[in-house]
């Protein structure tokens, strides 16, 4: 075998000492001293060099940067990169799903419902959660693939460098370079009073943290904040936001010495600055969801309610990429995941479906091939990270009896959608005359859904709850009866009423009544909840584009019994919402000439009726004092507009073309031109929205709708009227 060499072989060999001998022959390569590659001047590569003699100081060369090894091809790379290009081919080869539309949720059974188990992957440090099984596969690859590649470049000693995030900016808009989160830090002591603020007033409403876990990092960041992880910061910033959300105006510049707008403000800032430096968008991690969910709930009532929903549609997108729409005891979690899974992803569903709601736009846009479980009826205390077996529910009242609630009715919304707009769809189009309410048997199904909700409701009280456990759980009796009794009367027919042949004989007349029937649920609210530390929830309910309806009727409506019922719930908002006198809001102050103008009506009924001159309300005289002199005029004009306030009166937001029911969406995911109660989209422009909620900026006016509530309420009239 030695003698068969080949001449090629032979000129190889010989090329080879020839290119070897070159190279031992090539003279050494000279580099500049090490003063003149710092001060980056030419050197005369002499050694001393004449810069060297000239400053007079030792010329010093410079030694080489070692050789970067040659990479090899990795054989174990090459063929995990051939099994992805076969899988892929594979994949895109499978013949396409039809298009036909798929049938609705209610209507398919669960027994022919097939979903896949899906799995959690982790990629660039975050698990991920993906349902499509070759998907998976090509990510367990491509993840070896990139461990390989990362051992490869660790040996030639190159630094990772993190890829800029460039796009969460577009949501709360781009990272300010100059402002140091440290400076948006409350006061040490500030901190652990608005840590127990928001347990006391907060945590028993949503329960998506775990105290036992994330107190010692408040004692942390009291004492010094360089040690507080980047996501527990972002956590700590949404939980001290929503602390001064829950906080009247006294309190808190009692609290923190400054106003509460300028700590909302601030503490937002934090919020986004965490989450923007963060990269909330592709960093999928629990803590940064829990404060991203914290922070959309401290938007209620201060943004725009459309604008907000768009940007709780995030918090949903990143849940699902999480994996949070699927129980973590099928992903094989801990059962302490699975219980914080299950609390946070019902918060963002129930969230999400108010503001859907009043934002006009059917909640069956909600998730519907979820199955996570329902959380579980115990304490914080109860569980904990190093559990091993899953937990059971704890027999008796527990801090979790107002989520209970919440989540079930969350559950309900999955589960019988278009619910809130059976009672105000017309049962005929009043151009054409055919038929477009729900049908009496979709009625009934209607009602026997909200009859077993009741039940279910019934249940829970009767197991967990116990009025002398505490402030939450006499809020979740009263919060059942309130829901209950709203929910019964949406779905009363309106001819089934006691009101109707009085003075209700129309539907705009159920209108009118159904919005005041709405304040004095939000007045028995704030009575229940004022002395208990929840009066905040109470007030983020409060909708504006009803009452500013309620307030145009009143212009035109001057006696019976439901006119009265009205006034006195517009003294009972004006008395629990002081911001209404806010005139530098153009909302607040069209409210102010329509209430002043409705005002200057009944004052003359009054007068004619009685021959005295009525006791003028507290809000009257303050809006006298506050409103511009331009409204004062038009309330001075009294009846000689009264055809032009007919037209000019706040739109009907049930039955006006600034109302669109759920369920008259057409198939194809656009608006029913049939209905001329289908134009609510045109409501939603651009212009209207709260971008300073995305950016940041300081307000210069606010022309959104204060927080959302249940029922088919706040499809407001369009932002120009």
């Amino acid at each position: 075998m030695a003698s068969s060499s080949t001449p090629n072989s032979h000129a190889s060999s010989a090329s080879v000492s020839n290119l070897n001998l070159a190279t031992a022959n090539k003279p050494p390569r000279i580099l500049a001293c090490v003063l003149c590659q710092h001060r980056k001047i030419k050197c005369d590569r002499l050694f001393p060099c004449a810069n060297c003699i000239k400053a007079n100081i030792k010329c010093t060369p410079s030694t080489p940067a070692p050789a970067r090894k040659r990479r090899r091809p990795n054989q174990d790379l090459q063929e995990r990169l051939a099994r992805c290009e076969e899988m892929l081919k594979a994949y895109a080869s499978e013949k396409p799903e039809s298009t036909s539309p798929r049938p609705a949720h209610a209507n398919v059974s669960d027994d022919l419902r097939w979903q896949p188990a899906g799995k959690l992957v982790k990629e660039d440090g975050n698990l991920r959660f993906v349902d499509n099984p070759l998907l998976g596969v090509i990510f367990d690859e491509v993840r070896a693939m990139r461990e390989i590649m990362a051992y490869d470049d660790s040996d030639d000693g190159i630094p990772d460098c993190m890829t800029p995030d460039d796009n969460s900016d577009l949501l709360l808009g781009g990272d300010t370079p100059g402002v140091k989160i440290e400076s948006l830090w409350p006061a040490p002591a500030h901190m652990f009073r608005l840590w127990q603020i928001y347990l006391d007033r907060v945590n028993p409403l949503t329960k998506i943290i775990h105290v036992p876990s994330l107190q010692p990092y408040v004692a942390e960041a009291a004492t010094g904040l360089h040690s507080v992880p980047k996501n527990i910061e972002a956590l700590l910033f949404s939980i001290f936001l929503m602390a001064v959300v829950s906080l009247t105006p006294d309190e808190c510049r009692g609290l923190l010495g400054y106003s509460r707008e300028e700590a909302l403000q601030r503490y937002s800032s934090g919020v986004r600055l965490s989450l923007l430096r963060m990269g909330f968008l592709r960093s999928h991690d629990v803590t940064i969801l829990q404060a991203l969910v914290i922070y959309l709930t401290s938007l209620q009532g201060r943004y725009n309610r459309h604008a907000v929903w768009i940007l709780n549609g995030v918090a949903i997108r990143v849940a699902q990429k999480m994996g949070l729409h699927r129980d973590g005891e099928a992903l094989g979690l801990s059962p302490f995941d699975c219980e914080m899974r299950r609390r946070l992803w019902w918060q963002i569903i129930m969230v999400d479906a108010k503001y859907a709601m009043i934002s006009g736009l059917s909640h069956t846009l909600l998730p519907t091939n979820c199955d996570t479980k329902a959380p579980k009826n115990v304490n914080d205390a109860d569980i904990f990270p190093s559990a091993t077996e899953h937990f059971q529910d704890r027999e008796g009242p527990t801090e979790m009896i107002f989520c209970l609630l919440t989540h079930k009715f969350a559950k309900f919304l999955l589960d019988m959608p278009g619910f809130e707009g059976v009672a105000m769809i017309p049962e005929t189009d009043s151009v054409t005359g055919s038929r477009i309410g729900p049908t009496e048997e979709q009625l009934t199904e209607y009602r026997r859904g909200v009859g077993q909700l009741r039940e279910e409701l019934m249940e829970i009280l009767d197991r967990y709850c116990d009025p002398t456990a505490g402030p939450v759980h006499e809020m979740a009796i009263t919060m059942r009866g309130h829901l209950l009794d709203k929910l019964n009367e949406l779905m009363t027919a309106p001819k089934d009423q006691p009101e109707w042949g009085g003075e209700v004989k129309s539907a705009k007349d159920n209108a009118f009544k159904l919005a005041i029937g709405t304040f004095e649920h939000n007045e028995a609210n704030y009575a229940s909840t004022k002395d208990k530390g929840f009066a905040w929830f109470s007030l983020l309910h409060f909708q504006l584009d009803i009452f500013m309806y309620m307030a145009g009727q009143l212009c035109r409506r001057t006696e019976g019994t439901l006119v009265e019922r009205a006034w006195r719930q517009v003294g009972v908002v004006y008395s629990f919402h002081p911001e209404l006198f806010d005139m530098t809001n153009k909302n607040y102050s069209a409210l102010a000439a329509f209430t002043l103008r409705a005002w200057a009506k009944r004052e003359q009924v009054l007068f004619n009726c009685t021959g005295h001159v009525p006791e003028v309300p507290f809000y009257v005289e303050k809006l006298r004092v506050c409103v511009p002199h331009h409204v004062r005029k038009e309330e001075q004009g009294g009846e000689e507009e009264e055809e032009e306030e007919e037209e000019q009166t706040p739109p009907n937001p049930y039955t006006s073309p600034g109302f669109v029911p759920i369920g008259t969406m057409g198939s194809t995911g656009t608006m029913s031109t049939d209905n001329p109660l289908g134009q609510f989209l045109s409501y939603l422009d651009a212009p209207a929205l709260e971008w300073d909620m995305f950016t940041g900026q300081p307000m210069t006016h606010n022309n959104g709708q204060l927080g959302p509530g249940f029922g088919p309420f706040g499809m407001g009239p369009s932002a120009d009227w």
